[in-house]
């Protein structure tokens, strides 16, 4: 076991999990807006870092054309993402937006033929009856729920196209290279988006302002960096898996923010989902 790499994932894991938290908290900016923010900014750090200490240039051409495709799908990504969050119940939201291990589990087995061992695939289920633990009755598929459901559903599929093409990429260049071009190519995608849907990137004040460099600092910098780092070593699909742990980990800070109540749905669910994160990061294979 490449234990740097599972502390990454576990830092992955932590950051990522304060996203659906802060995203609510910003009740008062649309969901294109947080994700366009969130975005840039955290292109811009990496830009300017990269000034400060040069990281080079792609080291494959096509990588360029690989990391704006992957950028456009990371930015429908979150803005299904924040817009589910707005519309659906957030454990819906939580659950249903962090599928994407699944789904590129099926391209790994079906399409490049990947070999999964049966202790990872254990593993991987663990991890989702553990969240359908967790979520117990918060979690609704009623109709009134339903496009928040359907843009949760989209937004698992889209990071997980966008990380199948990360690792291609990852394979010939470095972290901050393809990073600050994702990002870029993201926030993009999200300007395009709120011009088409006509919705403000400039409504919100310092406070929230503030909310939004957060979300590019801690859960896009550190979390999403730290995935985006370990795609050079260990399968997508496993990559993918650590999110899984969000639900618990919101929970959490939900009870020591808000106040929120934990039930014992979310004690025993945290704890299977746990034993399957435990059994990923044992049996996983370095590539």
């Amino acid at each position: 076991m490449n234990t740097k790499i599972t502390i990454l994932l576990i830092i992955a894991l932590l950051s990522v999990s304060t996203s659906p938290i802060i995203g609510r908290a910003l009740e008062g900016v649309n969901a294109v807006s947080i994700s366009f923010w969130r975005m840039f900014i955290a292109a811009i750090i990496l830009w300017l870092f990269s000034l400060i200490k040069p990281q080079g240039n792609m080291n494959v051409k096509i990588n360029v054309n690989r990391a704006i495709c992957a950028g456009i799908l990371l930015g429908i990504h979150f803005a299904f993402f924040f817009e589910a969050i707005k519309i659906t119940k957030i454990a819906n939201a939580t659950f249903l937006g962090t599928l994407a291990p699944f789904f590129t589990l099926l391209i790994e087995l079906f399409i490049l033929k990947r070999y999964y061992s049966k202790k990872v695939l254990i593993g991987l289920f663990f991890t989702l009856i553990g969240s359908i633990i967790i979520l117990g009755d918060q979690f609704n598929l009623e109709s009134q729920y339903t496009i928040g459901n359907i843009y949760a559903v989209l937004c698992s599929i889209s990071i997980a196209i966008s990380i199948m093409i990360g690792e291609k990429v990852r394979q010939k260049e470095s972290t901050i290279v393809y990073t600050r071009l994702l990002y870029l190519s993201a926030s993009f995608t999200l300007f395009i988006i709120s011009i088409l849907a006509d919705q403000s990137l400039f409504n919100f004040n310092l406070n929230e302002f503030l909310g939004l460099v957060f979300l590019a600092v801690i859960p896009t910098i550190l979390g999403h960096n730290s995935i985006y780092y370990s795609l050079k070593y260990v399968r997508p699909t496993i990559v993918a898996a650590f999110p899984l742990g969000e639900p618990i980990i919101a929970t959490f800070f939900a009870f020591f923010i808000f106040s929120e109540y934990i039930s014992l749905n979310i004690f025993f669910g945290g704890l299977i989902t746990g034993l399957g994160l435990v059994l990923i990061s044992v049996y996983k294979k370095l590539k």
